[in-house]
């Protein structure tokens, strides 16, 4: 019994091992144990030379650069037959260490280079070995794999939520990048600059938070840039509505390079006879009256009647105007109160 137990395990062990990394191409550097089962003299554990070849008991030199593991066995086993050494050869060929492949980490990693595949390895263990991100790290990666691009959430990634394991493993020849500061807030914001997706930071409500908030100049809406489908295509969106509704559609999820802009709010002059002459904000639908009312009011000096409007027309020429009092203003209008003589 223990004698089929100990041929059983053996047995089992050869295949496991004959199907770990069984899609796994061989490589100049690669670190394999061949193992032919049955002789344990025939054992070996070497590495693939430059030219892509093992060197093997009995047989000498065997080609296995360019082949996967399984094709590898297969061939080590018909070397082993062809020679009449072993008449049903059964060899299993495991990679210890996958010194062939490689993965390119850059962008905001502390120890940013070109890392061997030794093991098994998925993304979160190459940006381990890369030393963890930086500070103004984002959590968003992105993986190149040829001429495919792939974008992770490092939390899920992390967490092995809403992606399988061949998503995010890596078996050489792949470039993942870490960006840093990455989605620009540009503007009438307290603090513009360019901010990093950390933290739970990916709304776009967010992002306008992070950089302070509006400023007092800022308009009632908000511009939002992304080139995620290729094209850039910009939305226009109202910030009082993305801050009473923060889990509307509306309030997009942020990817690397997206721009926020907050523009000026409309401006009109109110001078001449009022109490706190000054440029003023145009509120939505803001009136001539609002605009006086903004500026204090009139002084004793200045009549509803000699309120005079000067805007700009099509061809860009100031003209001037007696205004209705509750006409609405556009930007750079300009209100003059001039003193009454009577």
């Amino acid at each position: 019994m223990t004698k089929f137990l100990k041929a059983f395990t053996a047995g089992l062990m050869f295949i496991l091992s004959s199907l770990a990394h069984a899609d796994y191409t061989l490589g100049a550097g690669d670190y394999v144990r061949v193992t032919v089962y049955g002789d344990n003299e025939l054992m070996r554990e070497t590495r693939v030379s430059e030219e892509g070849i093992l060197t093997m008991p009995l047989v000498g030199e065997v080609k296995v650069g360019g082949l996967t593991t399984i094709e590898s066995e297969k061939r080590i086993a018909e070397q082993l037959k062809r020679g009449g050494f072993i008449a049903n050869p059964q060899v299993s060929v495991l990679v210890l260490e996958f010194m062939s492949k490689t993965v390119s980490v850059l962008g905001g990693v502390l120890k940013p280079g070109r890392y061997p595949v030794t093991r098994l390895t998925d993304v979160k263990d190459i940006l381990a070995e890369a030393g963890g991100l930086v500070p103004d790290a984002s959590e968003i990666i992105t993986v190149v794999r040829g001429d495919k691009r792939s974008e992770y959430d490092l939390n899920e990634v992390i967490e092995r939520r809403n992606l399988n394991e061949q998503d995010v493993r890596l078996t050489g020849g792949e470039t993942v990048y870490v960006s840093v500061r990455d989605v620009a807030v540009t503007g009438q914001v307290l603090r513009p600059g360019k901010y990093g997706i950390q933290g739970g930071s990916r709304r776009i409500s967010d992002f306008v938070a992070l950089a302070g908030g509006s400023t007092e100049a800022a308009g009632e809406t908000l511009f939002f840039t992304s080139t995620r489908s290729g094209t850039p295509t910009t939305q226009e969106i109202n910030i009082d509505e993305l801050f009473r509704a923060p889990a509307s559609a509306i309030n997009k999820d942020l990817l690397p390079g997206d721009v926020i802009y907050v523009p000026k709010a409309p401006q009109v002059y109110v001078y001449g006879e009022v109490q706190r002459p000054g440029m003023f904000k145009i509120d939505k639908n803001m009136t001539v009256m609002q605009a006086i009312a903004k500026a204090g009011g009139l002084t004793i000096r200045g009549t509803q009647r000699s309120v005079k409007l000067h805007r700009k027309n099509a061809e860009g020429a100031v003209v001037k105007q007696v205004p209705d009092l509750t006409a609405v203003l556009q930007d750079e209008d300009v209100l003059f109160i001039e003193e009454s003589l009577l």
